[in-house]
């Protein structure tokens, strides 16, 4: 037999990084840069309804969003078709982006300290896969084992 070159030593890859001491979960966060229109160009329905509480969007034109870091563009046709409400100015969009950036660095506070207690929890309270009650008795587990042998030989 030729002689091979020598292979590689690799570490195994984790399948399931979660479960590996240390690992802290990161909560999703919005990649988009204007909060007012989440990069679409329209208002946010639940900020409209701060501005506009009788807010129907099945009746009324949709809002254009005018705050000063938006960066989307609705389209010269659209514009120009009459179909959007323009009256939001830089100043209430940016306002309306203000609101809805605390409203998520809220949520991200409360889905942070969830995530501590559940893993404090956790730690507490030693969970396995085992779905029993009680212990297999000698004979249930000599009776197991001659299952799984069985099984495998297959």
């Amino acid at each position: 037999m030729k002689h091979l070159p020598q292979l590689p030593r690799l570490q195994p890859l984790i399948l399931r990084p979660e479960t590996e001491p240390g690992y802290e979960r990161v909560a999703w966060r919005p990649t988009w840069k204007c909060f007012c229109c989440h990069d679409t160009g329209m208002v946010q329905y639940s900020l409209l309804k701060q501005v506009m509480p009788d807010y129907n969007d099945r009746r009324h034109k949709p809002v254009k969003c005018n705050a000063t870091l938006c960066e989307s563009e609705l389209g010269i046709t659209l514009q120009m078709s009459n179909t959007l409400d323009l009256r939001f100015d830089s100043f209430i969009c940016d306002r309306l982006d203000k609101i809805e950036r605390q409203s998520w660095r809220e949520w991200e506070k409360e889905r942070h300290e969830l995530r501590l207690k559940a893993s404090a929890w956790l730690e507490n309270n030693e969970l396995t896969n085992n779905m029993r009650q009680a212990e297999r008795s000698p004979t249930e587990h000599l009776f197991a084992q001659q299952k799984h042998q069985i099984e495998s030989d297959r």
